[in-house]
């Protein structure tokens, strides 16, 4: 699970920002927060809602993760030799546009508590650091500078003679973490393995998201698990099928044959909805199948997008990113995918939502004020967030959350001068 993740000189973060996933001391929605059975004095939020005016920088928090993450994945590859790093610093200040942007995440994994970063510029690594907690005491794995590193006793005796040669393919462009992990090294591995496994989804990847959803198809308990929340979610859809395209039906030849043959997983499939038809008495006669993409709304081809990842999350413990969750989306649809990971029916193992949204229906009493995030932009272009649990002073809980936000009292919201536009 995510404890915190931090951002600094990046996009429209110059300072420092901090995502802290760590539950307050308050008492409201206590099922919105999980307790990690070996970390009794731990209590980390199930959900975190990211909200704002447009341009003031909510996207770019779920953009500063997906870089992180993307670039713990790839940065070892050979393919990247010698390439700049796609990084952007804040650019709307000469104190920062030369400087290396910082990333850091604090997370549990495997009953134990990991704090991994590092500091970029579009040259080199500048700085990698991981170190890792146990029973209290937070102790360094290693720490890098440059071309330096600093590796602590025990973790470096383990290594023994690998340790030059890890060193040394650890170009100035890629992390040490990565290379530990293309050696098969345990605990690059490990850390590798956890930014693998978190989700995420920008607001322009949805095509990616209906392509997942639509492989979990192939498990039967997946493809029953969607069909449920499909046929209860009021959308006129009895069910949801994977069909062969019509080019595949004409061979005569169903999914698992046509794999055979071509020693890959076939592409040619497309999913239909499965809709009734009724005669003048509307008495239910035949079934008709609509093609989603073709013939179902961009609001239920988003909201069928989403399961899957949603899916995947809840059943293996996973963190997800999401940007405009509530887009193309009915409110109560939108609740009910954040009501998912927040209750202990559905989210009994601690997996994470964090996402944006315009919607404001869920601030009404949907959410804990810890989970409630409001990103603000300065006049500089400097952006900033901060939940409605650590603003000063602080909110009640009897407050009217979604009137207030609405009539600016947390800010977050666009500072519109109609008495200045001009039409015509």
């Amino acid at each position: 699970m995510l404890v915190r993740f931090s951002i600094e000189n990046y996009l429209s973060f110059k300072n420092l920002v901090v995502l802290d996933m760590q539950a307050g001391t308050i008492k409201e929605h206590t099922q919105h927060v999980y307790t990690p059975f070996f970390e009794r004095n731990v209590k980390l939020l199930k959900g975190a809602a990211i909200y704002g005016a447009n341009s003031m920088g909510k996207s770019n928090l779920i953009k500063a993760f997906s870089f992180m993450r993307t670039f713990v994945l790839n940065s070892s590859k050979e393919s990247n030799t010698g390439i700049k790093i796609d990084v952007e610093p804040f650019l709307l200040s000469t104190t920062t546009e030369f400087k290396p942007s910082m990333f850091e995440v604090v997370f549990y994994l495997n009953d134990y508590r990991y704090k991994y970063g590092f500091t970029v510029s579009k040259l080199r690594v500048e700085s990698e650091w991981l170190a890792i907690t146990i029973k209290n005491k937070e102790e360094s794995i290693f720490l890098r500078h440059g071309n330096d590193f600093n590796i602590e006793k025990k973790f470096k005796s383990e290594l023994k003679s690998q340790l030059e040669l890890l060193t040394k393919f650890t170009r100035d462009n890629s992390l040490f973490i990565s290379i530990l992990s293309q050696f098969n090294i345990d605990i690059g591995k490990a850390i590798i393995n956890w930014f693998d496994s978190a989700i995420v989804a920008l607001d322009t990847e949805h095509s990616y998201l209906f392509q997942t959803s639509a492989n979990l198809f192939k498990d039967i308990k997946y493809r029953q698990l969607l069909n449920d929340i499909i046929h209860h979610s009021g959308l006129g859809i009895e069910s949801i099928e994977e069909r062969l395209s019509s080019a595949a039906e004409k061979t005569g030849l169903d999914r698992s044959m046509l794999n055979a043959i071509f020693k890959r997983e076939i592409e040619n499939l497309t999913i239909k909805t499965r809709h009734v038809k009724y005669d003048e008495n509307n008495k239910p006669v035949d079934n008709v199948y609509f093609d989603m993409i073709q013939q179902e709304s961009l609001g239920t081809q988003k909201y069928f997008a989403l399961l899957g990842p949603i899916l995947i999350a809840l059943h293996e413990k996973r963190v997800f990113f999401v940007d405009e969750l509530d887009s193309r989306l009915h409110p109560l649809l939108f609740e009910i995918i954040v009501d998912f990971f927040n209750s202990n029916k559905y989210n009994a193992s601690g997996a994470q939502i964090i996402f944006t949204a315009h919607d404001t229906n869920l601030l009404k009493k949907n959410l804990r004020r810890d989970q409630m995030i409001f990103v603000n932009k300065d006049e500089y272009g400097v952006t900033s967030l901060a939940s409605l649990y650590h603003l000063k002073p602080q909110t009640r809980n009897d407050a009217s959350f979604e009137k207030d936000y609405l009539k600016g009292l947390y800010g977050a919201i666009p500072s519109i001068q109609t008495q200045q536009l001009r039409l015509f």
